[in-house]
């Protein structure tokens, strides 16, 4: 009789998917089976490409098990294996030594959301790094523009549920390749098809997305706001605006309309590259197949104008009156409840000793390689990250990382590109081997993850290395002997969103229930200052913001001078089969996506003779790579594609700005000039 049993978890993953996992067990405590849930009504009872084989991750014979120390030249990935005291006393001894020489600010921790559980992510280790005055690092690579842009508009918001999508008559995927990035939001999609709904998708790129979608609106790199006013300017000639429902639910409707009625639509066409009458039907398209929902990507937020594009694109479905309908309105990320659960009190920022400085991680390069900075980064911990890979400007990074008087720490799973530089790694478990619980920037399910089976090898939970540290420090506060279990019951103290920790354990998952109801914006209750979308925000005009929707330019792509030297614009999108650099060390998937690769459109290769599959270098004045090209109309005239995350050199990312938006300091890697030249 077999003695198998079934655990709850969850994917770790950075994906608005979020899925909840079930898996099996054996008497010998092996995992044998990892399945999605088939109760959770978003993951429904399958895993995508990257995470079904998820137990070959966990078991792969190249895991890293035991603590390592550097015992070759930085990048060479020569180490010793040591004891974890060895390990967490060098570890120890090097911060303690370099909070002396400098002070605390010159240790600097860099992570993201390797893991986007509560714990792991970012609870014990923000509390040692606070403790020990750390700089403190502004995570905004992600989502934070465009977070900045819809906020401004409406508030923190429920957005429209997922689960209610297959009631829309038109979807526009704005910026989004969910067939790729979001399989499992892709099925609601597919639902919303199969029951007479459109979709369009708004891309430069011909994604896989847009290669099945009834249409596909092609603008310009960062020109999204242009398309936005375009639309709106074809439902005011139409008389299609939803008069009613703006007069009694937004602000600065009448200032909005005499700044779309200043320009024709052929004038915002001429700007995005995107014929007037496609603009045109996209906009009659919003106001007539209602419900119509805008969902929004990351993908169209990587430009200097970031923040008003999305700022202007939110304010399109309260012109069209979709928020009236169940389903209709704007999904991007639900912030209100995304934040429904506040995890920031478990950091305990009143351990810092005082003010500390702040380092964007999108300008690693420039903070590692900077002589003037005062005082330097002297220590890197890193975690939930390779930033050797995925930060912009790459090859600057990798110059930091090589400096022989940084000491750098990696908690990781594999050698990654940025543990190959390291003083010390750190083996890191996996999600089936520690406890968590999961938010979802996608949908409206909390998901637990209890460990599925004991840590392999030395493998340690990232909260355990950070409270193991913390006693090497000497630092003493109890808050650094709490376990993570009673961390997640303080976190659930108060049933935030109605959700229990006894239920959310039990069942695996838990929807948030913040009173929103099905349409939550139908009668306005917008969480802003004056309950109303903000289609004139003043609170921007504070900041000596235009408060309407317009047309921010991207620094790059819009540059004239630059482009006369440099003629082409870059995108690096995701992949398939990988989560930024995540996945591209297993076989099945870099198996299916062996190399890196650039498309090139057959305007842009002809002239330069390039062939398909032949070698091109990709260059700017940041730096360049040589990769194959694909000649492909799936690039637009003008527009290279580069997709990312392939282990080794940085690929076109050794071409990324470090420049970051004016509003809320996110990253621009697609606002990037560009040459190509055959090799």
């Amino acid at each position: 009789m077999s003695d198998e049993r079934v655990v709850h978890a969850a994917c770790p993953h950075d994906c608005p998917d979020t899925c909840a996992m079930l898996v099996t067990v054996d008497d010998e405590g092996r995992a044998v089976r990892v399945a999605g849930d088939p109760d959770q009504p978003v993951t429904r009872g399958f895993l995508c490409g990257k995470v079904s084989n998820y137990l070959e991750r966990v078991y792969s014979s190249d895991r890293l098990l035991h603590p390592l120390v550097r015992a070759g030249p930085k990048g060479a990935a020569e180490f010793r294996a040591v004891s974890w005291d060895e390990a967490l006393d060098l570890v120890a001894g090097t911060l303690r030594g370099v909070r002396e020489r400098h002070g605390g600010e010159a240790i600097l921790p860099y992570s993201y959301l390797g893991t986007q559980g509560f714990l792991q992510s970012d609870t014990m280790s923000a509390r040692v790094m606070n403790a020990l005055g750390a700089t403190n690092l502004e995570r905004t690579i992600c989502a934070t523009a465009g977070i900045f842009g819809t906020v401004a508009t409406q508030g923190p918001s429920p957005e429209v549920d997922p689960e209610l999508w297959p009631h829309c008559r038109l979807i526009v995927c704005w910026g989004w390749n969910p067939l790729s990035t979001a399989p499992h939001l892709w099925r609601l999609i597919l639902d919303a098809r199969d029951a007479g709904a459109r979709l369009v998708v708004v891309d430069p790129f011909r994604s896989r997305t847009a290669r099945v979608a009834d249409e596909h609106v092609r603008p310009l790199p960062g020109t999204d706001a242009a398309l936005a006013l375009g639309a709106m300017r074809s439902m005011l000639d139409a008389g299609l605006l939803d008069e009613e429902w703006c007069r009694a639910y937004t602000t600065g409707y009448d200032e909005v309309i005499a700044r779309v009625a200043a320009e024709p639509v052929n004038y915002w066409a001429s700007l995005c590259g995107v014929p007037a009458e496609q603009i045109t039907r996209l906009g009659h398209d919003l106001a007539l197949r209602q419900p119509s929902l805008v969902r929004l990507g990351v993908g169209a937020q990587r430009h200097a104008g970031a923040e008003m594009a999305y700022r202007t694109i939110a304010c399109l479905p309260a012109l069209a009156g979709s928020w009236r309908h169940t389903g209709g309105g704007l999904s991007y990320i639900p912030t209100a409840i995304a934040g429904a659960v506040d995890s920031s009190p478990l950091k305990r920022a009143d351990l810092r000793p005082g003010p500390v400085r702040t380092i964007n991680m999108s300008s690693l390069g420039a903070a590692l390689t900077d002589p003037e900075l005062d005082p330097p980064v002297a220590a890197l911990v890193v975690w939930g990250s390779n930033p050797a890979q995925v930060a912009p400007d790459a090859l600057a990074v990798r110059r930091g990382l090589s400096r022989s008087d940084l000491f750098t720490v990696v908690l990781e799973q594999f050698m990654t590109d940025t543990a190959r530089y390291a003083d010390v790694v750190l083996p890191a478990t996996t999600q089936l081997e520690h406890l968590d619980a999961l938010f979802s920037w996608g949908h409206h399910y909390l998901t637990w993850n209890d460990p599925a089976i004991a840590p392999r090898g030395e493998a340690k939970p990232n909260t355990e290395v950070f409270r193991l540290l913390a006693a090497r420090l000497g630092l003493d506060d109890p808050c650094f002997s709490v376990t993570d279990e009673q961390m997640l019951a303080e976190l659930f103290a108060s049933a935030p969103g109605a959700v229990r920790l006894e239920e959310l354990r039990r069942r695996g998952w838990a929807k948030i229930d913040l009173g929103q109801g099905a349409a939550p914006h139908a009668a306005g209750h917008f969480a802003t200052p004056d309950g109303r979308l903000a289609l004139r925000c003043d609170q921007l005009a504070d900041r000596d913001v235009d408060p309407l929707p317009h047309y921010d330019p991207p620094a790059e792509v819009a540059d004239p001078e630059l482009s006369a030297r440099l003629p082409l614009a870059l995108l690096t999108p995701k992949t398939h089969l990988f989560l930024n650099s995540t996945f591209a060390n297993q076989a099945r998937q870099a198996g299916a996506q062996p190399e890196p690769y650039v498309v090139v459109h057959p305007d842009d290769a002809t002239p330069r003779g390039i062939r398909d599959g032949s070698l091109v270098r990709l260059f700017n004045d940041r730096g360049d790579c040589v990769l194959p090209a694909r000649v492909s109309d799936n690039a637009r005239p003008g527009v290279l594609v580069a997709p990312m995350g392939w282990w080794g050199h940085p690929g076109a990312q050794a071409t990324t700005s470090q420049r970051l938006t004016r509003l809320s300091r996110a990253p621009t890697f697609n606002d990037n000039r560009v040459e190509l030249e055959p090799v």
